[in-house]
């Protein structure tokens, strides 16, 4: 194997370690006690099983490696590395600490910063802006996911009068 095919290996390599270990941090902050709490919540009639949560994500992060592996080296990885930590977040703010305005705030930043890094990316591969847009559509679902929650929820659904 020569040497580019292997730096090429390797950096997807640690693209897909990266992105899945992202997947597996915010994971954790998936407690017990926190699905608990959650099952409490009034949610869209639309949300899926709590199982899709986690099929769906591995499949999107490894979209989302092989895309910014496409494009290494050509663009600056700064979007994709800030909507990677937006994505930790979110568990962080909406399981651990229990907090769906927070998480609601993070969503929205992190669809910003998915749709910034779809431009980036697609000014030099659009088969790896197009790997992103999965993920900016799931962003979108989920940023609906959490507008329910947050307003059927929290003081905010009481200052439009939900709750």
């Amino acid at each position: 194997m020569n040497n580019t095919v292997l730096q090429k290996a390797t950096r997807l390599l640690f693209l897909l370690l990266l992105t899945n270990l992202v997947g597996y941090v915010g994971g954790t902050f998936v407690t017990p006690d926190a699905l608990i709490w959650y099952e409490t919540l009034i949610q869209s009639n639309i949300t899926p099983p709590n199982m899709w949560f986690g099929i769906v994500w591995t499949v999107l992060y490894f979209m989302m490696a092989v895309s910014a592996w496409l494009v290494w080296g050509r663009v600056s990885p700064r979007p994709f590395v800030m909507q990677l930590a937006f994505n930790l977040l979110w568990p962080f703010f909406f399981f651990y600490l229990r907090n769906p305005i927070l998480a609601w705030i993070d969503v929205l930043i992190m669809i910003c910063l998915i749709v910034w890094t779809v431009r980036v990316f697609g000014r030099v591969s659009k088969v790896s802006a197009w790997l992103m847009v999965p993920t900016l559509l799931w962003s979108c679902f989920a940023t609906y996911l959490t507008t329910i929650v947050v307003l059927y929820n929290t003081e905010i659904g009481i200052w439009f009068g939900l709750i």
